[in-house]
């Protein structure tokens, strides 16, 4: 039953009848044209008007519980994966959605609520369903159904699937708050095939290298027969092994070796000859893609001595392919006169000047500097050279310091718990004093002296044109390395500073004013190619808002474009259904009259995950039935299934929902005061009255 109450207190009521009955009273105390009974009904009448107005100045809110009913939710799940395909023909198919739209049907007349799912959306009929997911993520599946069907009445799930999942966790690790019953479709019976279960491969090549590329082979039911396993590209075959099983069921590694001869991303097609018992051969492809490259960055470490901090940095730059490391010490071997990506120059500006004429003859070139200021370094001819770098060293003192990573330096992130781990190592020695460093300088390490960090610079970068240049106040770096190992028993912290220091040292300093660049150079045929884009101005500040047209063009030079306008730095032109294969892209932008242009390549690789096994797991799907209160079912069965859905007792939730709203917003109270008020003014007109 509705509950009144009011904002204002009901002390005001008796007031306000007072004074609508006064008002009434004034004016129908008059001399009326009319009779003394229709004059008190008028009067009545005003009075009734008058309250009504005033009592809804008090604004009364009425209160109501509304009662509301919600039904049990039954939800069928299906696993619309292109797996379920590989056993059935299309008659099996259409059999096993007639059975699903009879379970529906059942479930109906027993007065749930049926929602019917796929692994990707909610479908009505079964025209809508495509088992064209190269992905299974069952536990994904049932986590968005918790999701998305939280706090509600959600009684039972009944997933259809052939129990086989390649994305995400096993869903037997997630309990749910809801019976799960699986309903087992394909064949449980391993048919003879033969697959490509994994090429192993480097993702990088060099030019005029030979790179290796190693071929798992499974074999199932082909004892003592042989296959041939081949490389192609572009139809051409490079190379080809023969592969014998000896047993039903083997597992083969067949290794080959590739000349990589062309620049660019390369498409290499590996094929076993087919058997004609096999009854899937589309795993008997794959493709793989192989960036071929020029040649690796060369480094230079430059030393006036031999010194152990050499050893440290060259085992860390050589743990990445990309780079070759050469090291030059005067009067121990000839100076390797090459092209050189980065020099790390050890105690530069040494006092006797040993390898100043090279470090000359580098800057000349740009080449990026990373140098390192230990003991022997001339500090006067440190300022001299470099001006905008001084150190102001009181007395030839020395100070022992530790290093603090700089969190804000935004120059690259680190994984690792670096600061944790360096607090451990023991000091360097860094010269004692003013330390002036450009103020457009990027400080990486901050001085810690024992557990005080300090705003004087241990190690920094800088920009000047198109040069990158590092300074380090110190050597001895090579403790800190065998230090972490003998603590951590690895050098993991050490080790990834280093190399990303000398990663963003070396790489080139992109000034194009546009750019245009996918998110990664390799995407599934399920995922969506992201592409982003940065436009910058004659003084390098970031443009958004202006029109990017691009084109997509696959290998066979069909060409789809698309337009595409930033409106901020996260904004990406995505694009979906892309088929696998190799594209090329170009992008064209126009900004103060000129046409600015961008284009590079990226590759769609097409996912096999769901042919590698075709053998339904219902072992799966009854322990997730079993872990969840549900029961396990095949579609063979429909009688077990009838008989399930008849025991079960899912009950409805009644919910109770309080709704406030004020009186005033009651259409028939306005028409009760309008029905008054003009009955009031029609009867007085009609007697005579103004």
């Amino acid at each position: 039953m509705p509950i009144i109450q009011f904002e204002y207190s009901l002390w005001l009521l008796p007031l306000y009848f007072l004074v609508s009955c006064a008002i009434s009273y004034l004016l129908y105390s008059k001399k009326a044209p009319w009779s003394p009974i229709i004059n008190r009904s008028l009067l009545v009448s005003r009075v009734i008007v008058l309250t009504l107005m005033f009592v809804l100045l008090l604004n009364p809110l009425i209160n109501q519980y509304v009662e509301q009913v919600e039904k049990p939710k039954v939800i069928l799940a299906l696993d619309n994966s292109t797996s379920i395909l590989n056993n059935l023909d299309s008659t099996e198919v259409d059999a096993i959605g007639q059975s699903i739209l009879d379970l529906e049907s059942i479930l109906d007349k027993r007065g749930y609520e049926v929602v019917k799912i796929d692994l990707q959306k909610e479908w009505g009929s079964w025209d809508e369903v495509n088992f064209d997911q190269v992905t299974t993520d069952l536990n994904g599946m049932l986590r968005e159904v918790d999701s998305d069907y939280e706090n509600t009445n959600l009684a039972a799930v009944y997933l259809v699937s052939d129990g086989k999942f390649n994305l995400g966790s096993s869903p037997l690790y997630q309990p749910h708050a809801y019976v799960v019953n699986t309903i087992g479709v394909g064949d449980t019976i391993q048919k003879q095939d033969l697959e490509i279960r994994n090429a192993l491969h480097n993702k990088i090549a060099y030019q005029g290298n030979r790179f290796p590329v190693v071929v798992e082979v499974f074999n199932y039911g082909f004892a003592g027969k042989t296959a041939t396993v081949r490389i192609k590209k572009n139809t051409k075959t490079l190379v080809s092994h023969t592969v014998e099983f000896k047993a039903n069921e083997s597992l083969s590694k067949v290794e080959f070796e590739l000349e990589a001869t062309e620049n660019g991303l390369q498409k290499f097609d590996i094929q076993i000859d087919a058997f004609e018992q096999e009854v899937i051969t589309e795993n008997n492809y794959q493709s793989i893609y192989i960036d071929v490259i020029d040649g690796r960055q060369n480094i230079l470490l430059l030393a006036a001595a031999p010194h152990p901090d050499l050893k440290a940095l060259k085992s860390v730059i050589e743990r990445n392919q990309n780079f070759e490391v050469k090291v030059f010490v005067p009067g121990v071997a000839e100076y390797p006169d090459e092209k050189y990506d980065l020099v790390i120059v050890h105690n530069a500006y040494d006092r006797f000047n040993l390898v100043q004429k090279y470090v000359d003859q580098l800057v000349s070139k740009k080449v990026p500097m990373f140098y390192i200021l230990g003991a022997q370094t001339n500090l006067r001819n440190l300022a001299q050279r470099t001006q905008q770098v001084s150190i102001s060293q009181l007395r030839n003192q020395r100070d022992q310091v530790g290093g603090q990573f700089n969190m804000d330096a935004e120059l690259f992130t680190i994984n690792s718990d670096l600061n944790e781990r360096w607090k451990e190592f023991s000091p360097l020695s860094v010269p004692y004093g003013e330390v002036t460093i450009p103020q457009s300088a990027r400080v990486l390490l901050y001085q810690r002296v024992g557990s005080v960090m300090t705003n004087k610079p241990l190690l920094f970068t800088d920009e000047a044109g198109d040069m990158r240049t590092a300074y380090l106040l110190a050597d001895g770096i090579w403790q800190w390395r065998l230090q972490e190992y003998g603590l951590y028993e690895n050098t993991e912290s050490f080790d990834e500073f280093f190399l990303k220091l000398v990663q963003y040292l070396s790489t080139k300093i992109d000034k194009r004013k546009f750019k245009f660049y996918p998110l990664s150079n390799e995407f599934g045929t399920n995922e969506i190619a992201q592409f982003q884009a940065e436009l910058y101005d004659e003084i390098y500040d970031r443009v958004y808002g202006e029109e990017i047209s691009v084109k997509i063009i696959a290998e066979d030079k069909s060409i789809k474009q698309y337009s595409f306008t930033p409106s901020s730095q996260y904004s990406r032109l995505e694009i979906a259904n892309l088929t696998a294969g190799k594209y090329f892209y170009e992008a064209q932008v126009t900004l103060d009259s000129k046409t600015l242009k961008a284009s590079g390549s990226f590759v769609v690789k097409e996912q096999q995950l769901e042919q590698l096994d075709q053998v339904a797991d219902f072992t799966l799907l009854r322990q997730l039935a079993a872990n969840n209160q549900g029961a396990f079912f095949t579609f063979d069965k429909d009688d077990e299934i009838t008989q399930n859905v008849s025991a079960s007792s899912y009950k409805s939730l009644v919910h109770f929902e309080e709704n406030i709203y004020p009186a005033i917003n009651l259409l028939w109270i306005m028409l009760l005061v309008l029905l008054l008020a003009s009955l009031e003014w029609g009867i007085r007109k009609y007697s005579g009255g103004y």
